[in-house]
């Protein structure tokens, strides 16, 4: 791509001649000035996360993309003290000051041993302690994506997650190179310096620098095409090397995954990194303006001046947001939105107040106080709160139904059984509510956690959902009858533990008993709902209404195991007893639908699909298949009929 820059300015051919002279000198190696240089920094990185970037498909601000990439190498949103975005700043415009940063996740040990790397407990590496490894760190995961996906092992996947991140480590780190001085471009002559008009009182020059002196570097080629190689001058073999170097850096640091600078052409959708862009298109004046910007904010976090840092980052963002098109635009101006989401972190707060609340149910147990009942009423609006403002937000960055991906399904569902859980507490006021409430909030909040560790969960909509409506009606339906049945499934182990318990309070059982069947029904209307409205999707998108796919046939089973309870209950095949084991069976069917026929990795629902849940899923199962039995058995033993 740099031959296309030099090409405008006649030296092309000039490039071709250096990389032959030069051709054994590897020239970026560093890339910061000095390796013990630390830049001063900027107090203050406010205009910096609120700077576009277009990743995976979504534009994000800066911030969301520090937290997603950070945890993408380590498992967290924060390395020591620094914030994410703190972090970011750092890695981009000084990157050798992050090659001792311990945040390479590596969860098997026997990847840091054949590394040949001394096993960290905390299970991080930095990218020093991983470089002399990388070229056997690269050749196994060549060696294991020949391997049938299917085929792979748990630590086989481990090695390419690890080694993508490596490569995407080392890819990133020279995104902001072109910015600071480096030893490729030293200059000690003052005749070269004064041939390329450069400043004379200096020595150290950067990348940028030296390609804004394009026209004078035309001049001297136009003199050394005609010229022997013999015959050049010491400061025109300063600039054959130059030259050389800028050959090198526009093969090294090329297609580099950092979006920042949207293209010219309005149907072309790719947003460039900065060296990609000097690459392609430096002298178009608006694309000039922005990198000089960078540049220019560079300079300025590495001097530690802040006023110069804030404008140039102003500077950026407004000539950017003037390309963009109205679409663009309409979400860029979300920016202000999901920094707040970024800021609060309601789902944590979410999940810290059902926690809180469901203790204080624990303490009631042996405290009989009214102030408990309130306090528990408290932490629970007090959770309800964040995360409907979590949601609320998320609907409005995103355009859509908050319900695309695993993540956001748990956080809704989690929301709904809360809901549910609430109105109970209305109607009956004594605890049932709160504790369904609380689990619930907590329980679904938890899982969800464990998917926003892979990535940015604001996602854009793949094919198969995007449709506003089909995912208004179908999706919504589905997962809010996954909460109906989630919530009977709870009220079945709580109706269990109120007979175990030694003063057993008849009334409360019947009242748990009638609330966990008609939150049954309610779970079964809905699921039957949302499977009748895929079934209609399914038509207008694949020609068909049904085709026994797996999540197809989990919401099936859902429908029917929710009948056969209500069937056998009304034909008097069970007691009160076998129906609450029938709605624990339910959320364990619901389990099983929602996200484990993902493990089968087959199916038009490809959205869905997961790994990894198969030992913690059979755990659950198993867990409830035992308390079914020692309660069944134990209750047996007091003449409780199932």
């Amino acid at each position: 791509m740099i031959r296309k820059v030099f090409s405008i300015q006649n030296i092309f051919m000039l490039l071709l001649l250096s990389s032959l002279i030069f051709p054994s000198r590897s020239y970026a190696q560093g890339m910061c000035p000095l390796d013990t240089l630390k830049p001063k920094k900027v107090g203050s990185l406010e205009s910096f996360k609120r700077i576009p970037v277009l990743n995976q498909g979504r534009i994000k601000p800066l911030e969301s993309y520090a937290q997603n990439l950070l945890l993408l190498f380590s498992g967290k949103t924060h390395y020591k003290k620094e914030t994410a975005v703190e972090w970011l700043a750092r890695f981009l415009f000084a990157p050798r000051t992050t090659f001792n940063d311990k945040i390479f996740l590596i969860n098997s040990p026997e990847i840091a041993e054949a590394l040949k790397i001394e096993p960290d407990k905390h299970r991080r590496y930095s990218y020093n302690q991983l470089s002399p490894g990388y070229d056997k760190l690269k050749e196994l995961a060549e060696a294991i994506s020949s391997i049938d996906e299917k085929n792979q092992s748990v630590v086989d996947k481990e090695i390419l997650r690890v080694y993508s991140n490596v490569l995407l480590f080392l890819r990133l780190s020279g995104a902001f190179t072109f910015a600071v001085p480096h030893p490729d471009f030293y200059i000690e002559s003052a005749e070269t310096r004064a041939l390329l008009n450069l400043d004379n009182d200096q020595t150290k020059f950067s990348f940028y620098n030296v390609l804004e002196k394009s026209e004078p570097l035309s001049q001297v080629a136009k003199t050394l095409e005609t010229k022997e190689h013999l015959l050049w001058t010491d400061a025109e073999k300063d600039i054959g090397r130059i030259l050389s170097a800028l050959d090198f850096w526009s093969q090294h640091y090329s297609n580099c995954p950092l979006g920042l600078i949207p293209t010219q052409s309005p149907e072309n959708e790719e947003w460039l990194s900065p060296m990609d862009t000097i690459l392609g298109g430096f002298f178009d004046p608006a694309y000039k303006q922005e990198i000089k910007a960078l540049r220019d904010m560079a300079v300025a976090y590495w001097d530690g001046s802040q006023l110069a840092f804030d404008i140039n980052a102003r500077m950026f963002s407004d000539s950017v947001s003037k390309r963009l098109s109205p679409t663009e635009k309409k979400i860029t101006k979300k920016i202000p939105l999901e920094l707040l989401y970024n800021q609060f972190n309601f789902l944590a707060w979410a999940k810290l107040f059902y926690a809180l609340g469901f203790f204080i149910f624990l303490f009631s147990l042996t405290f009989k106080q009214k102030k408990l009942y309130q306090a528990a009423v408290a932490m629970t609006i007090l959770g309800f709160i964040p995360h409907a403002l979590a949601l609320i937000l998320r609907i409005s960055i995103l355009s859509r139904p908050p319900v695309s991906n695993l993540f956001e399904t748990f956080v809704f569902v989690g929301l709904i059984c809360v809901f549910l859980g609430c109105i109970l507490e209305v109607v009956n006021k004594n605890w049932l509510g709160l504790v369904v409430a609380n689990t619930c909030g907590f329980i679904l909040l938890t899982i969800a956690g464990k998917y926003s560790a892979e990535g940015d969960t604001m996602q854009v909509l793949i094919a198969v959902l995007n449709s506003n409506f089909w995912l208004s009606t179908h999706v919504l339906a589905i997962t809010i009858g996954y909460a109906g049945c989630c919530v009977a499934g709870i009220m079945g182990h709580i109706y269990i533990l109120q007979l175990l318990a030694p003063k057993s309070d008849a009334k409360n059982s019947e009242i748990t008993y009638k609330c966990m069947l008609g939150i049954l029904g309610f779970g079964l209307t809905m699921t039957f709902l949302g499977t009748t409205l895929g079934g209609i999707w399914a038509d207008q998108s694949w020609g068909r209404f049904w085709g026994w796919d797996p999540k197809e046939n989990g919401a099936l089973m859902i429908v029917l195991w929710c009948s056969i309870i209500f069937h056998s209950r009304i034909a008097k095949i069970i007691n009160p007893l076998g129906a609450a084991v029938g709605c624990i069976l339910a959320l364990v069917n619901v389990m099983w639908a929602w996200f484990g026929v993902n493990l089968l990795s087959v199916g038009l629902h490809s959205y869905g699909f997961t790994s990894g849940i198969a030992t913690t899923l059979g755990a659950y199962v198993v867990i409830e298949l035992l308390f079914i039995a020692v309660s069944v058995i134990w209750l047996g033993k007091k003449n409780i009929k199932f």
